[in-house]
C-alpha cells in the first residue's frame, strides 16, 4: 500500500486513495511494523535511489513503527506454525495483534485466511 501510494501506482493508486479516506473518516491510526520500512527501503537501495530512500523515511517518520519485540516474535512464530505463510507476513500479522488493531489491509489474498478475534483483515481491493 505504502509504495503504490509514494510512487503513485497508477493501478492501486485509486484504491489507496479510497483506503486513506476510509481511515481518516473513521478515526483509524495508521500502525505498521519497521520490517515494513526496510522491505520498502530495499529495491530503491538495490536501484541507487537515494532520492526515493529519502522520501519513504520522511513518510515513515510520521507513521508509529513498532519495533520488533520478544512478545511479537512468539507470537509471529504462532502465526507461520498456525498459517505455514513466510516470516514476514507473520510478523506484519503479529505486529497487529501485539497493538491491537482493528483492521489490518493486505493486498496479498492468501492472507485474508488469518484470523483474528481482535480484528478484520481486508483486502485493499475491497476500497475500489
Amino acid at each position: 500500500m505504502f509504495i503504490y501510494l509514494i510512487e503513485e501506482n497508477e493501478l492501486h493508486l485509486n484504491k489507496v486513495h479510497n483506503l486513506l479516506q476510509f481511515l481518516e473518516e473513521n478515526g483509524y491510526e495508521v500502525i505498521t511494523s519497521t520490517l515494513t520500512l526496510g522491505e520498502i527501503l530495499t529495491k530503491p537501495y538495490k536501484d541507487n535511489r537515494l532520492d526515493l530512500v529519502e522520501t519513504y523515511k520522511d513518510f515513515f517518520s510520521e507513521i508509529e513503527l513498532l519495533e520488533l519485540n520478544s512478545e511479537i516474535a512468539s507470537l509471529f512464530a504462532k502465526v507461520r506454525a498456525d498459517y505455514h505463510i513466510k516470516t514476514p507476513d507473520a510478523v506484519q500479522l503479529a505486529s497487529s495483534v501485539y497493538a491491537k488493531a482493528d483492521l489490518f489491509v493486505t493486498n496479498d489474498d492468501r492472507l485474508s485466511r488469518f484470523k483474528s478475534d481482535e480484528y478484520r483483515v481486508v483486502s485493499l481491493g475491497e476500497f475500489l
